[in-house]
């Protein structure tokens, strides 16, 4: 038992001075904590003039590109938007004019056949009341041809009558003769 007793000894002393190395270790010291210090701002300084500059101008000139891409291209959506909304205006209008000469070249063809009708009708008026002036015409000098015809065959009747005294039976048979020859 003393033998384990030593060995706790030793082993409890053993693990003293393992505590005492770890926390010197650990334990700051004053110059090396100030060359620390030292080499950081000097690397922070090095940096800000000769890396961060830079760096932020790039990020800076970046921002602005990116920030002049989005507004060239809220821009050109708002111009594209602009011309679609003429494009439409545009189609709307030139669809409303071909309606309109649509309806307007019906109602001229509409008014140009009635025009039409109309001549045609005056036209066949004309046409027809010359017919009937020319049948009228020709119903006159056909009637005045038979009035004449017809005189002189009587005129002829009579002076052949005159001319051949005859009783009744002969004078019938002339008549009826003469009747056949017309």
């Amino acid at each position: 038992m003393f033998n384990q007793t030593i060995t706790l000894t030793q082993s409890a002393t053993q693990h003293t001075d393992a505590l005492a190395s770890d926390t010197a270790l650990f334990a700051p010291e004053v110059s090396i904590m100030i060359l620390t210090w030292i080499t950081f701002f000097a690397l922070l300084i090095v940096l800000s003039k000769f890396a961060w500059k830079p760096i932020l101008q790039n990020l800076d000139q970046r921002e602005n590109n990116i920030r002049a891409a989005v507004e060239e291209a809220e821009k050109t959506r708002a111009e594209y938007a602009q011309i679609e909304e003429k494009r439409k205006h545009i189609l709307l209008h030139a669809d409303k004019q071909a309606h309109e000469m649509i309806n307007q070249s019906r109602h001229s063809a509409q008014r140009t056949a009635k025009v039409i009708e109309d001549r045609a009708k005056e036209d066949a008026k004309i046409i027809l009341e010359n017919a009937q002036r020319e049948i009228e015409t020709e119903q006159e000098k056909s009637a005045n041809y038979l009035r004449e015809k017809s005189t002189e065959t009587a005129v002829q009747l009579a002076t052949k009558i005159l001319q051949e005294k005859l009783d009744t039976k002969s004078h019938q048979q002339l008549v009826d003769r003469l009747i056949d020859e017309i």
